[in-house]
């Protein structure tokens, strides 16, 4: 292969790559002023809506329990279990419908779904940072102890439950596709069953053995407890399961991605 061939190929593949994101560019912006109504300003109530369900979720748990399991503030403890929750429900219900809320937007020849997951996977990942910053940021300024002893650790952490929460969301494409609309409740409150069963509003140390042993397996879980660790001493003795939060979300992402592939068809019948 000559030089010149060599040049002409990698300009087509630049040419390819520019156009991609041109049209995930676009897709976002789309995507951000038409989520909630038709301006841009609507896009405040996706970062409200998880702020305010965060709030009830944390104020709800200290109004009932004036002492936490461990350390003194129940607040705390209280928020670096939803954090995780947080980042995990929203991500994973909004992935879900990607599809099938912008399948008018499939008409136009550029557009594959493939622009519309990756547009709708960056938009919840700066929604989920913006989530986390608000939250330290409003805590630190309420003189709350919401630094956490291991940055790295608590970064971790929240960056896992979010890919847990995408490839999850993606998986859910297949159930939408198969069932229809109304399948997304089913993501919804399969979130929220590992939410319950992954008991972050308490300490794993009273857990029984036999407990502890199922919720090795329980991602959710995982991701509570490796946010805690990085806040509470004592937390890093609890074995935590980090390769079932990458596997898992991996497995749901490329199961999601093959469903989507051969199930496409059936997003413009549901």
């Amino acid at each position: 292969m000559t030089d010149h061939s060599l040049s002409h190929s990698f300009d087509a593949f630049s040419k390819v790559i520019a156009t991609n994101q041109r049209i995930i560019a676009a897709l976002i912006l789309q995507d951000m002023r038409t989520r909630f109504g038709s301006s841009y300003l609507s896009y405040i109530i996706a970062i409200l809506w998880p702020l305010t369900h965060f709030a009830v979720i944390v104020l709800g748990y200290a109004m009932l329990h004036f002492v936490a399991p461990v350390a003194d503030d129940p607040i705390i403890f209280a928020a670096t279990g939803a954090l995780p929750y947080m980042l995990c429900l929203y991500p994973a219900r909004l992935m879900s419908i990607a599809i099938l809320q912008n399948r008018q937007v499939l008409a136009i020849p550029c557009v594959r779904p493939l622009h519309l997951l990756t547009a709708r996977a960056v938009i919840e990942i700066l929604s989920a940072l913006l989530v986390s910053f608000l939250v330290f940021f409003v805590f630190y300024l309420l003189d709350y102890e919401i630094i956490p002893s291991n940055i790295v650790d608590a970064i971790s952490a929240l960056f896992a439950t979010m890919y847990f929460g995408i490839g999850y969301g993606v998986f859910g494409i297949i159930i939408i596709a198969i069932f229809g609309y109304f399948a997304n409740i089913v993501i919804i409150f399969s979130v929220i069953i590992l939410y319950f069963a992954s008991g972050i509003y308490i300490h794993p140390g009273t857990m029984t053995e036999r407990a502890l042993e199922l919720e090795y397996y329980n991602p959710l879980f995982n991701c509570a407890v490796w946010m805690r660790s990085s806040y509470y001493v004592g937390f890093e003795d609890i074995a935590i399961n980090k390769g079932i939060i990458f596997w898992a979300g991996t497995s749901f992402l490329c199961l999601g991605l093959i469903g989507e592939r051969y199930l496409r068809g059936k997003f413009f019948t549901a």
